[in-house]
Parts: C-alpha cells; structure tokens; sequence
C-alpha cells in the first residue's frame, strides 16, 4: 500500500504555512511595487560609529564582527557604507568620466566592488549612499553622460545647490531636459555593477521629490534587487509618496548626539536619550504610513556597545522595544567589533526581532506624562503591547486596560524580553518600572481566542478529489456536522504556476464546483499545496517573490482564508527552498491581513526531528509568526498500536521547541500546535491508528486547546469492499466517518 497522504511514499509531509502578521488598523499608502523590504532591514551602518573615516578594511571588520557574533544568523545582514567615501578637491566631489562621484582609492584602495565582494562572500548585503543632484566638477568639466549625446551643462540647474554633508557643491538636476533620466540610469547601473544592495539617498526633501522618483525608477531598471532608503526628516505631508516610491524614509533628524570628544563630535557617546525619546511622537505621527515593502526609518540602534554609547542598559531596552513596536530599520551603529555580553543579549533575542519583523507598526494608546503605553495585534487574536516610563527620574507605575488594547476578559500574558510565563491577569495590566524601563508583552487573549478556535478550522479533514472514490463533501458535512475540509493538492503544473494535481486548472472545473457547494452549504475550506509526488511550486518559483505569486494565484481563485501548503520530498530537505517558502509566507501573510496558515511535517515519538526543528527556528528567526505547527505523528515504524499515547508523547516535544523558538507561554505554545493523524493502516506494517486512539487524542486536544485536530483522510474513512484500495478505505473494521465523528466533537 502507497502512503496515502502523500500519495507514493511512507515519508511525512508538511503543510507549510506562513507568518502571522499583525494587523494595524489603518491600512498604508500604496507601497513601492519595486519587491523589496517586505520587512524591515536588519544590519550595520557606519555612520554612527565610523563616521567620517570609513575604509575598506574598517567595513571588512565590521562585516566579519556580523557573522562572529552570531548577529547575522539572527538576521542582521545589511553592512552599509555611509557618506565620506568619495575624494574631494576645493570645487567639491572629483567625478569619473561621465560626471559620477570618484571613489576616495586612499579609504578603498580596491574599489567599491572588492568591498561588496567581501560583504557578499560572507553571505551579506552590501549598502551605499548617494545625495540628489549633479557635481558642480561634472558640470564645469561638461563631462558626457554615459549612453547618450548629452553632457552634464544640458541637465544641470545651477541656479539652484542641493543639500549635501561632505563636499557640498552640488547643483539641482532639471528632469525636464533630455539626458537627466539618464544621467541617473548611469549612477544607478554602476552602484547595481558594483554589488550594491542597498541604497541610502540622503539630504532629501520636498523639493527632491523629482530626485526620487528618478532614483527609484532608475534602480528597478538595473535587474538588480536594491533597497531604496531615504533620509533625512522627511516631511510627513508627502509620506504616500515616499512611500511610493522608496521602501524606508528617516522620520526625523539624526539620532547621534554629536556630543562625543573627537572631530565633528565623533566618539562615545553615541547618542543621549532625549535624542531616541524624542522618537516616541514621531513613531506615533507616522504610524499609519509604515507596512510591507515600506517603514518608518527611527535611525540607527545604538545597541553594542554597553553605556559609553551613551545610554543606560534600561533606556537601551527601550530604545529597542520602541524601534521593534514601529517596525522599524534595525541598523546598528555601533562598534560590532567591541560587543558588550549585555547588548549582544538584547540583539540577538528573537523574541524582540520577531515584534520587529511582523510588518506592523504599533500604535501609542496611552499618553500621559512620562507614562506611554504601544500596542498592535496579531491576525490569531493575541496583542503586542509595550509599556514605557521615558523619564530620567523617578520610577513610575504604568497602567492599560485591556479594552484600550482590544479586547475584554482575562489576558494570558508573556514577558518577550525575559521568556517568562506571567499567568493570566483580568482587566488591566500594570508594571512598576524604573526611569527609562520598558516592558514588552504578548497577550493571548483567554476567553475570545478559545472561541475563535472552534470547530470548524482546526478540524478540516483532508479530501482528495484527485483519487480515492471522494465521497461528496455535501454528505459527509450532513452526516458529521464538519463544515471545513483541507483540500489537497495544488502542484506546479512544470512552471512557477498551480494547477489541481498540476495539471488541473484552478478555476471552472469540478474543483471549484465543490467548493462552491460546500460554501453553500454553509463551510469552507483550506486549500492544500505541495504533497510528496508531482512537481513543487517551491522549487519551480526560483525566488521568494515568484512563490509568494504562485500562492497568491490560488488565495485569489477562491478568497481563501485559510492555506495550507504541505511541503515534502526534496523541498523539505532542502534548506534554501525551506527558507524560500518562510519568506514567500511571510509576503503572502503581509498581503492577506487575517490568512490562517498551518505548518505540518513529519515527526519522531519524542517530537519533530531536527529538519522540523530547523523550520521552526527558521521560521521564528525570520519573524515568522505561524498559526500552527502541526505534526503528523504517524509511520513511526515497529508496528506501534499505541498510536494515541505516542501521539501526545510527539505532541509534547513539538509544544516544547515551538515555545522555545518562539517564547510562548505553554497556553500559548498549545494554541499554536496541531497534529494530523492517519485514520486506520498506515504505511508501517502492523501500525494501526485505533478509533481510540482518536478519542485519547481528542482528549489531549480538549485539554490543552491546541490548534488544530485533524486527520489523512476523509476518502479512507470507510470500511473496505471486496478490495484493500488504501486509497479510498482505511483497512479496518468501522462504520463510515467513524474517526471523523471524534474528531468533529472538538471545539477548540
């Protein structure tokens, strides 16, 4: 007998789903179309600490201090080379050929591209920065520019000089004129021929709004992905353009103090504390403008270095709390080299990266004196909140309702920057905390997410209309009471594009004709991508983008909330493709505010195994919030008959790695957990998985409320005929939907 769910072999599968994003309340401009910065960039900038003397072995240094440390595997992998690599002479920035800025070969003997090269080959990103307008040199010299019959004299306005921190003399650019798209498209192609990845335009204004349009169009027509940053204090009035057209804009002025003892105030202090508590307003002005593809630039993370950055380990918590709660660039500005133990323990905790990279910026519900209190929501009904004391002086107890956060009740509360469990707290929530202190919870919501649960997504069983004799879901919902099912499964049909078994469309078949049916007869469904055999979207689609494209496809054709995208074969074993599929989810996720998605793979007795322990830190290092991990405990091998106990035995160590990867409270960690078994045989010769079985596994599913309680397959849930057909019976002696009727008792 073939394994059934995964239709030719006794491996265990995975339906992968995506993050959890959070759920703002005001919906963003349109964001940039140009597919970068689906979250917020994470990294290195030398402005903060390297400030006016950066070489080529300083940025080396730093790139190597990324990956020592352990930050690059928390996802900090920008490394940006800020101003002051560019020459000068007394008519400001000596030019190439063509009019572009010289590189300073004193501070980067080898050029710009070894630099990259070197940021790439440690599995980086390279970024760069440029300001708007043309050189005063470029026009003076007249020189060509690059591809066309134009000179820098027919583009220039030289009535006109553009902001710039470091040789001055820059002169506007007319757009009106012939050769100045261009000129732009020249600059763009070398940075993009150089490795660049990433790219700050600084000195930005209103008045530069032509600047940046031709920038961003200029960077998509390079072929290369390069995230597009603007800087600095922006105008608020003209933020649905920038979001439009760039993926970050800085908020406000710099947040260094410039008060250290070295030129131009360089040297520690970094930063004080007026300069990021004065970030609180402006977080909460632009809030409505950040999401995916664009964010609210606070300025770097003066996190590294311990208190000579300027700030005490207290307002350095905050500081993070705040950057993380607005979806904020984290860009480190400190010395990556000299890490302080302290400061590498609040970098590297994904708890806090993981409220960073769920796309959504915080709201501020509470004002009042030195007391503020953030919050933003979570798509499975849990809550974010921080609470702040922004004084210098004096502790103070900070206090929020849970109706200012939004919900009633009783909330079951996790402390994210220590792990700790709270317990459950009804009304309101209060925290003692010293001048600058922070505290940052999940809230879990106890008695409306119990409600959410219930029944119909968490049970869904799979059918398969390909094979198996499917029974009409119809009548399998009049005699079970289901309203859901789990319909599998949707393939590559050769290309970057899914079919129904990869070959049937999506729309105006019989596939959609029974979905259409069981919405009418008052269920849904979740749809079901991937399987053990056939081609896989996830490595058909060569990147992230193009998945995440592929799994919108199928989400449109049937206004899905719920997808399941089962994940097996050479697609789990393969790490860059698990990697593909987390960010592809995480766009997908980002896209469909409220998509309930469900991870589901194989497992070991004692819980996942280290492939499913991979994908779990995956996924959480990534911030990628799932809704449920959900193992199929199952093909154990030995001829077990125990398979309910070795069910809840599997279902432990999953609970135990999800909470671990994800700092759950176990009630949370429950919530976020799930098991699909297999009714009857099983591909192992001798394990039988028991009616029994299904009720001690309800039992479990009763008592700690987990996510999710279903089952492979509806098609098998029948006693045998005159045949053994695995696929369309389960092997056993039952009545029909027997395992189905337990399973359906379940109410979240």
């Amino acid at each position: 007998m073939i394994r059934i769910r995964t239709l030719t072999a006794a491996v265990a599968g995975l339906l992968v789903a995506a993050a959890v994003p959070l759920v703002g309340t005001a919906h963003p401009a349109a964001a940039s179309d140009n597919g970068q910065s689906v979250r917020p960039a994470m990294g290195w900038s030398s402005w903060s600490y390297v400030r006016r003397q950066p070489t080529e072995a300083k940025i080396k240094a730093q790139a190597d201090a990324l990956v020592a440390s352990g930050l690059k595997d928390h996802g900090f992998v920008h490394v940006n080379l800020d101003d002051f690599w560019q020459k000068c002479d007394s008519n400001g920035f000596t030019v190439d050929s063509y009019g572009r800025w010289a590189v300073d070969t004193a501070k980067f003997p080898g050029g710009i591209k070894a630099v990259a090269d070197y940021v790439h080959s440690k599995g980086l990103k390279f970024g760069f920065y440029v300001t708007p307008g043309i050189a005063k040199n470029a026009v003076t010299k007249n020189t060509p520019i690059e591809g066309t019959s134009y000179h820098a004299k027919d583009i220039a306005d030289t009535s006109k000089s553009e902001k710039n921190y470091n040789c001055k003399n820059m002169y506007y650019i007319d757009y009106s004129k012939p050769g100045a798209q261009e000129f732009v498209n020249s600059w763009a192609n070398q940075f993009a021929s150089w490795g660049v990845d990433y790219l700050k335009i600084d000195g930005v204004g209103s008045q530069d709004v032509p600047d940046v349009k031709a920038w961003s169009q200029a960077l998509r027509g390079t072929g290369r992905p390069i995230t597009f940053g603007l800087s600095n204090n922006l105008p608020i009035a003209d933020a649905p353009t920038w979001r439009q057209l760039a993926n970050s804009w800085r908020t406000q002025g710099d947040v260094e103090c410039y008060c250290g003892p070295g030129d131009h105030g360089s040297g520690y202090p970094l930063t004080d504390w007026s300069h990021v508590s004065a970030r609180f307003d402006t977080a909460a002005n632009w809030q409505p403008y950040a999401g995916p593809g664009g964010w609210n630039d606070l300025d770097s993370l003066e996190i590294g270095n311990g208190d000579q950055a300027g700030l005490t380990a207290d307002q350095r918590r905050s500081h993070f709390t705040l950057w993380a709660m607005a979806a904020a660039p984290l860009l480190l500005g400190t010395d990556l080299t000299r890490l302080d133990t302290v400061d590498k323990a609040m970098l590297t905790n994904d708890r806090l990266i993981g409220v960073d990279q769920d796309g959504v910026a915080a709201k501020r519900i509470v004002n009042s004196g030195v007391k503020q209190v953030w919050s933003k929501k979570e798509s499975d009904g849990q809550y974010v909140v921080a609470l702040f004391n922004t004084g210098t002086s004096g502790s103070s107890t900070v206090s929020v309702n849970w109706t200012q956060v939004g919900f009633s009740g009783s909330g079951d509360v996790t402390d994210l920057w220590s792990g700790s469990h709270k317990g459950v707290t009804a009304g309101s929530y209060s925290a003692d905390l010293r001048p600058g202190e922070t505290r940052l919870i999940r809230v879990r919501p106890v008695d409306s997410l119990k409600a959410a649960a219930a029944p119909g997504f968490a049970v869904a069983p799979y059918e398969y209309l390909g094979w198996g004799s499917p029974q009409n879901p119809a009548s399998v919902m009049s005699a079970t009471g289901v309203k859901w099912f789990t319909l599998a499964f949707v393939l590559s049909d050769g290309t970057c594009n899914p079919k129904w078994d990869g070959s049937r469309p999506l729309t105006g078949g019989d596939d959609q004709a029974k979905i259409n049916a069981i919405r009418a007869a008052g269920g849904d469904v979740v749809v079901s991508v991937g399987g053990w055999s056939g081609n896989k979207l996830g490595e058909k689609c060569s990147s992230a983008s193009a998945l995440a494209g592929a799994y919108q496809k199928v989400i449109n054709a049937y206004r899905l909330k719920a997808l399941d995208i089962d994940i097996e074969n050479t697609e789990w074993s393969n790490p860059t493709v698990r990697q593909r599929v987390v960010d592809a989810l995480k766009t997908v996720k980002a896209n469909n505010p409220g998509l309930r998605t469900v991870i589901t793979f194989g497992t070991t007795t004692g819980g996942p195994d280290s492939t499913g322990v991979d994908m779990i830190k995956r996924a959480a290092n990534s911030g990628l919030s799932n809704d449920v991990w959900c193992i199929m405990p199952f093909d154990f091998g030995g001829g077990a008959t125990n398979m309910g106990t070795l069910t809840t035995q599997a279902m432990e160590g999953l609970k135990a790695r999800v909470k671990s990867a994800y700092g759950y409270s176990d009630a949370t960690a429950y919530a976020h957990i799930g098991l699909s078994s297999m009714n009857g045989t099983t591909d192992d010769s001798g394990e039988r998985v028991r009616v029994a079985d299904f009720r001690t596994m309800l039992g479990y599913a009763q008592q700690h409320h987990i996510g999710r309680l279903t089952y492979w397959s509806v098609n098998r849930d029948r006693a045998c005929g005159s045949g053994t057909d695995g696929d369309s019976c389960s092997g056993v002696s039952q009545q029909p939907y027997d395992y189905l009727k337990v399973f359906a008792q379940y109410t979240g």
